[in-house]
């Protein structure tokens, strides 16, 4: 039997901005380590930011363009601001190679991620996106190929299974930022009191915070992810995507404007009577990495990507609450809890390891560079 034909390694430019700002953003630390491992890539990584690259001629001679296949710019290079500028963005601006743009934070800044697509020349933009309506949105501004890489992947390393439940000491556990409010909805906010609320009423361990010093690093999430026998959670994103970042804009200025304002004002205002908003939802790494640690997960309805199913994968929650005492009673049934963390830890496995969703843009990138 003939041997199989092994795929041929891309090598690939990394850039990434490394800061400690991004310590507990799981797939920022985790895509550039996951390239270099991946023996699809054979990989350069470069922290923008780094000191040691202050003579950026000298470090872009070192690097032997010719020899590369693709410069690919991960979604820290402009997620909440721009890192790359001078000099070095006229570089790479220049350099004849594709180049791959992984877009962070598609909910800001749109406007300046479409132009700053446009100035590098990127050959493929790589969405965190799943649903058809944004990716076509893309596709039709920037008129390149847009691939769903997902940024909820894990390393099964850093997030192995946790004990057995009943050494678990925390029922149920969440670490979250607060929603901005122009993203049209307030549930990281809603459900982190519902289930205080509920969890103090039925006598369970809670241990519930969206207080950004109480974030942890990649280690330590994983390591309380495994103290705990169910997360919260909701979907990443918000219903309302927009290139021209317009609303966004208006919400800003009226909270800015209206200190007092509070959350329904801000939504009867600008997104009751919303025409035809694009979905801007995605699965998020914490999805991930719970399933990835066996931790059944509470999770208010939505797509996820279309990686998880509720009553299969997780605990379902309606938006407006009104069956919170039902899913925490699936909390109570062990045979119910199991399966469920088993088929989501299957489900990871298969889909959302680093590994494989590597695996899954060398494919993409083979074909289309």
């Amino acid at each position: 039997m003939p041997m199989p034909i092994q795929p041929k390694p891309l090598r690939v430019l990394i850039l990434r901005a490394d800061e400690s700002a991004n310590n507990t953003l799981s797939y920022q630390i985790g895509f550039p380590k996951a390239f270099v491992c991946h023996d699809r890539f054979q990989t350069t990584v470069v922290n923008i930011l780094s000191s040691r690259h202050a003579n950026w001629f000298r470090l872009w001679r070192s690097i032997k363009l010719d020899r590369l296949d693709a410069i690919i710019l991960l979604h820290s290079v402009f997620s909440n601001s721009l890192k790359l500028g001078g000099r070095l963005l006229d570089m790479v601006a220049a350099a004849p190679q594709p180049k791959v743009l992984f877009l962070g934070n598609e909910y800001k800044l749109m406007p300046e991620k479409m132009a700053f697509a446009e100035e590098i020349n990127s050959t493929v933009l790589v969405t965190q996106f799943s649903a058809a309506e944004p990716i076509d949105l893309y596709r039709q501004r920037l008129g390149i190929p847009v691939l769903h890489i997902p940024n909820a992947a894990i390393d099964p390393e850093t997030f192995p299974p946790g004990p057995p439940f009943a050494d678990r000491p925390i029922d149920i556990g969440y670490r979250a930022y607060d929603a901005a409010w122009y993203l049209g909805h307030n549930e990281r906010h809603e459900m982190a009191e519902r289930f205080a609320e509920a969890a103090a009423r039925r006598g369970l361990v809670a241990d519930i915070s969206l207080k950004r010093e109480d974030r942890m690093e990649s280690n330590a999430w994983a390591g309380f992810l495994r103290l705990c026998k169910a997360q919260i959670a909701t979907e990443a994103g918000g219903d309302y995507f927009e290139l021209n970042d317009d609303t966004r804009v208006k919400v800003n200025a009226y909270v800015k404007a209206n200190p007092a304002a509070g959350f329904t004002d801000v939504h009867r205002r600008f997104f009751a009577s919303y025409v035809k908003p694009v979905p801007g939802r995605i699965i998020s790494p914490r999805n991930a990495e719970a399933a990835a640690s066996k931790t059944v997960q509470l999770l208010l309805e939505g797509a996820y990507g279309g990686y998880f199913e509720p009553d299969v994968h997780y605990i379902p929650v309606q938006k407006d609450f009104s069956d919170i005492d039902s899913a925490l009673d699936k909390l109570d049934d062990p045979e119910y809890c199991a399966r469920i963390v088993d088929a989501a830890y299957e489900r990871v496995m298969d889909s959302l390891t680093f590994n494989t969703v590597l695996n899954r843009l060398h494919g993409e990138l083979s074909q289309l560079l």
